[in-house]
């Protein structure tokens, strides 16, 4: 298909643009129905362990249930307001703009989400976002600085840790964090992991003790978040599978393609680093198989990689291999931008409202 036009981002545009990205990747009291259901399984099976309970207790949520940062604020409210855990992205907004998501999220919820922050960028507007009011933070591809906890610390907000090994769980653990979440290859958009869920989880297990473990990588049933839990997990992040929802930010074209993606859609590469350097799992498009049919070329060798192919009226012009996903108001050959999706994409089939969905998941973890 043709491209629009061609140009070069401006750095603004890519910031304005990462802004509805949460790229890698807090309260109404415990539902004590939930909690007994939960329990009903003389077999173990459906059953909540003792660090899920204290991690529901923690968050006042209903369910063991976390949303992967990406998908918007309409998809964080819709979460956070049918129990689990929200979660909004500030890697890239500017100061002013944390300080209206929180306070937008703070009214609309009872606390119970999260801001993530990527620290492979300077986390310019965590200031702002702990004083309109974060109730938690939590990091991902690096470990926050002593000042940073301190200041979280300071603001009575609560913190969290990605992490993939038991080297950074040790790291991580030496920052007293209130929760560590273990990522596993298996997830969506990009990935610090190199190993997968099964042997993360484990080697940060061992470490953790009294801290809890959330899993992170290819989960998308209620079966996964119950195998999560019966192997040591407090709880479970989706991040694809609330991608695809009524609610997310996600242009109808993404949230078609993940449905009935199939066993084989994702890859995990390097392809989509105009922006930033790093290893992500995407659906297989044509930009894809383009790049890997010639080799795989560096940038300055990719093919088209100078091709603007979508425009938003808020965000401008989008090239190709740009970090940036299709996102409502997009328009152009969206098929051609990076669709981040975890292996879980195999099991999406239909795009529910958030609060159905996590419904189900529960039937699913309870029962199925």
């Amino acid at each position: 298909m043709t491209t629009v036009t061609k140009n070069e981002p401006s750095r603004r545009n890519f910031l304005k643009k990462s802004a509805v990205l949460g790229l890698g990747l807090s309260a109404a009291p415990m539902s004590t129905g939930a909690a007994h259901e939960g329990e009903k399984n003389n077999t173990g099976r459906g059953k909540l362990n003792e660090q899920s309970k204290k991690l529901i207790k923690l968050f006042g949520l209903k369910y063991p249930i976390f949303q992967a940062a990406p998908g918007g604020e309409e998809l964080a409210v819709a979460i956070a307001n049918a129990g689990a855990m929200g979660a909004v992205s500030l890697s890239w907004s500017s100061p002013e703009g944390a300080f209206d998501v929180v306070t937008r999220m703070n009214a609309a919820t009872k606390g119970n989400f999260y801001a993530n922050y990527v620290l492979h960028f300077d986390p310019v507007s965590l200031d702002a976002a702990l004083e309109a009011g974060c109730p938690t933070v939590q990091f991902s591809w690096g470990l926050p600085s002593e000042a940073m906890v301190s200041k979280i610390r300071n603001a009575g907000a609560r913190l969290g840790i990605q992490v993939s090994s038991k080297q950074g769980a040790q790291k991580a653990l030496n920052l007293n964090p209130d929760f560590l979440i273990a990522q596993g290859l298996e997830a969506g958009g990009h990935i610090q992991a190199t190993s997968p869920l099964v042997h993360a989880m484990q080697e940060v297990l061992e470490l953790a003790g009294d801290v809890p473990v959330i899993a992170s990588g290819g989960i998308s049933t209620g079966h996964d978040i119950r195998d999560a839990i019966d192997a040591g997990a407090s709880a479970a992040i989706l991040g694809t599978r609330f991608m695809a929802t009524r609610e997310s930010n996600g242009h109808a074209v993404y949230k078609n393609a993940l449905v009935g993606a199939g066993d084989n859609a994702t890859t995990y590469t390097n392809c989509f680093n105009r922006d930033w350097d790093a290893t992500h799992r995407v659906l297989r498009n044509d930009t894809f198989l383009n790049w890997e049919a010639e080799g795989c070329p560096t940038k300055g060798k990719k093919p088209g990689e100078d091709d603007i192919v979508a425009t938003h009226p808020q965000m401008g012009a989008t090239a190709r291999y740009s970090i940036m996903y299709p996102v409502k108001g997009h328009e152009g050959t969206l098929e051609d931008l990076a669709m981040y999706a975890g292996q879980g994409a195999k099991n999406i089939m239909d795009l529910p409202s958030a609060g159905d969905l996590i419904k189900r998941l529960w039937s699913e973890f309870e029962n199925g």
